[in-house]
C-alpha cells in the first residue's frame, strides 16, 4: 500500500513537539490560536505537512508543551483533532463551522493589516484636524460597505505617501458600484488613477475597462 507523503511528513513534524507518541493522540494536544499571517504571495511552506507555496499561515499551539507551528488551513481542516474554537470558546466539530471560523479570522487579519497604516497615519495627524476627521470618516464608511470609494483611497494613499508610511495598495478594496464612484474614476488624471489601480480586482478591471482604458 502506498503511503501518503504529506501524512508521513506531518507525523514526523508533529510527534516530536507533542507528548503523545501516536499521531492521532498527539493531534488532540494542538489548537488554532487565532493568529493568521499574510505573506502577500504564495511563498511559504506548511510547517506540519511541508506543503509549499502558501500565502497564508495559521498558527497552532500544543496546549501542553507550548510549542507552535505555522500551518496551512487545509491541515487544520484535514486533521479534525486540532482544536478550533468559536468566539465563545466552544469547540467546533464539523468541517463547515471550522472552515467558517478560519475564514473569519483570516478576514480579520487581512483587515487589521490594511488598517494598520491608517492607524499610523491617524496618529501622525494633529488632534481634531481635517486629516483625522477624513480618515475616521473613510474607515467608518469602509466598515459599512467593506470597501473604500475611489476618492477616499486616492486621498488616503496621498496622505500615506506624504507621511512616508509604507502600505500595500493591493490590501485595499475599492467600490465601483455607484455612478458617482465610476465617474470619479473616469475624471481622474492618469497619475491619480495609477495610484489606486492596484486596488482593482481582476473582475473590476474587466467589467469597468471602459473607465480605465483611456488612462492606461
Amino acid at each position: 500500500m502506498r503511503t501518503n507523503p504529506w501524512l508521513e511528513k506531518s507525523k514526523l513534524n508533529l510527534i516530536p513537539l507533542s507528548i503523545a507518541d501516536e499521531f492521532v493522540e498527539a493531534l488532540k494536544e494542538w489548537a488554532f490560536t487565532g493568529e493568521v499571517q499574510d505573506y502577500g504571495d504564495a511563498s511559504e511552506d506548511c510547517e506540519l505537512c511541508e506543503h509549499p507555496e502558501l500565502r497564508y499561515h495559521f498558527e497552532i499551539v500544543n496546549e501542553i508543551k507550548k510549542n507552535y507551528l505555522w500551518v496551512g488551513s487545509s491541515c487544520i481542516l484535514r486533521f479534525q483533532e486540532i482544536g478550533v474554537y468559536d468566539e465563545d470558546g466552544n469547540r467546533l466539530i464539523d468541517k463547515s463551522s471550522r472552515s467558517k471560523e478560519l475564514n473569519r479570522m483570516l478576514k480579520k487579519a487581512l483587515e487589521n493589516k490594511m488598517l494598520e497604516p491608517l492607524r499610523k497615519l491617524w496618529k501622525a495627524k494633529e488632534k481634531n484636524s481635517d486629516g483625522r476627521l477624513f480618515i475616521e470618516r473613510a474607515v467608518r464608511n469602509y466598515k459599512l460597505q467593506s470597501a473604500f470609494t475611489p476618492i477616499e483611497l486616492l486621498n488616503l494613499f496621498k496622505f500615506l505617501d506624504l507621511s512616508n508610511i509604507s502600505y500595500d495598495p493591493k490590501n485595499y478594496k475599492i467600490s465601483l458600484r455607484s455612478d458617482d464612484n465610476k465617474y470619479s474614476i473616469y475624471s481622474m488624471s492618469n497619475d491619480d488613477l495609477q495610484l489606486i489601480r492596484p486596488c482593482f480586482t481582476n473582475e473590476q478591471m474587466k467589467k469597468h475597462t471602459d473607465l480605465v482604458s483611456k488612462k492606461v
